[in-house]
């Protein structure tokens, strides 16, 4: 099937700035597709690439299999949705959802109330349209927005830091809400953002970026389970890293010894991310089941977090160590005691950078 949106080999140069660099991505028909990464990593401007805003400096682009390079922002099939939400205070919800049907004239004027109607009720907002602007909460106006460019059934929907401006609660459920708007409408949907947990909850697909260069495109548990390079590894979550050398089957580790490592082809310098989760803290090393990785250290302090105890370490070459049990869990030695911090090698993931 041809993808929603092709790039291939897509730059960007400012002045002698490189924002973005050689990417080249599919991103299917009606999948819900996050571009994810830290502030300067040139996510926004590859957006701003795919909806005309800014025209690559190398490469090309494809929307639904047609050349979009060159073509300008308002002759392609797509909307966008700010973070602001770019609303009209002074028109009311039904005015601010027709607007573009109006000024495109995409509509007969008779049949806009209805597409007003079924826009508004696929957000939840029946009963809303003649309320004003500035009479709805933030969860609210952000619906009114995605209803207004959701109105004319464009192909593609780019969201630009979406839920930045909501509180941590609204964000959380405003992020299952976007998703099941994107299931019912089969719209393909782009979103930009720096939250991991918001990519994670959203996405079928993430690609992530890091000075300019996607270096990862994988679903939600790809990314997070199986990063392809340590900085995947540390922005997404949190993870303890080891460095050493490896045969393939080992990992030596100056001062600590040697770990046992997920079978890989990889040898020579590496290193071992293994998440916080996958860590258990005992006292005894008898303790330990078999064929677990296992490291000494000392317990420095345990943070109760609710849904977890986080238990830091300091690890006798001196490095830090961080593992997350479940409060249900065995006690495990006090703060200042020595401890043994144990893991399926399975769980951990072996990076040649």
């Amino acid at each position: 099937m041809t993808p929603a949106v092709r790039l291939s080999g897509v730059g960007k140069v400012f002045g002698t700035a490189h924002a973005v660099r050689e990417v080249t991505l599919d991103i299917r028909r009606n999948e819900f597709f996050s571009i994810l990464g830290p502030s300067g990593c040139g996510k926004t401007t590859l957006m701003r690439m795919i909806t005309g805003f800014e025209e690559p400096t190398e490469g090309s682009i494809e929307l639904g299999g047609v050349p979009a390079t060159g073509l300008p922002a308002h002759r392609r099939d797509l909307n966008m949705l700010f973070q602001s939400y770019a609303l009209f205070p002074h028109l009311s919800v039904a005015d601010n959802v027709a607007f573009e049907l109006k000024v495109r004239k995409l509509r007969p004027k008779a049949e806009i109330p209805a597409a007003v109607d079924e826009a508004l009720a696929l957000v939840r907002l029946t009963g809303f349209r003649d309320r004003a602007v500035a009479q709805l909460s933030g969860g609210q106006r952000q619906r009114v927005a995605i209803a207004r460019a959701l109105i004319a059934r464009p192909s593609l929907l780019l969201l630009d830091e979406p839920l930045g401006a909501l509180d941590k609660k609204l964000r959380a459920e405003m992020q299952l809400e976007l998703k099941k708007i994107q299931r019912e409408v089969g719209v393909t949907f782009v979103t930009v953002t720096h939250d991991q947990e918001e990519a994670l909850t959203m996405s079928d697909r993430i690609a992530v970026m890091n000075g300019g260069r996607v270096v990862q495109v994988d679903t939600p548990e790809g990314v997070y389970e199986r990063p392809a390079t340590r900085f995947v590894a540390s922005f997404i979550g949190t993870s303890n890293f080891l460095t050493g050398t490896t045969d393939g089957t080992a990992l030596a580790v100056p001062g600590l010894g040697t770990l046992p490592v997920p079978r890989t082809d990889l040898t020579g310098e590496a290193h071992l991310a293994v998440r916080p989760e996958h860590i258990r803290v005992c006292r005894e090393e008898s303790a330990i089941p078999a064929g677990r990785a296992a490291l000494q250290g000392t317990l420095q302090q345990s943070v109760y977090l609710g849904s977890a105890v986080r238990h830091h370490l300091t690890l006798d070459d001196g490095s830090a160590f961080v593992a997350e049990t479940h409060p249900a869990d065995a006690a495990g030695p006090a703060p200042g005691g020595r401890a043994w911090a144990h893991w399926n090698p399975d769980a951990s993931r072996v990076l040649a950078e």
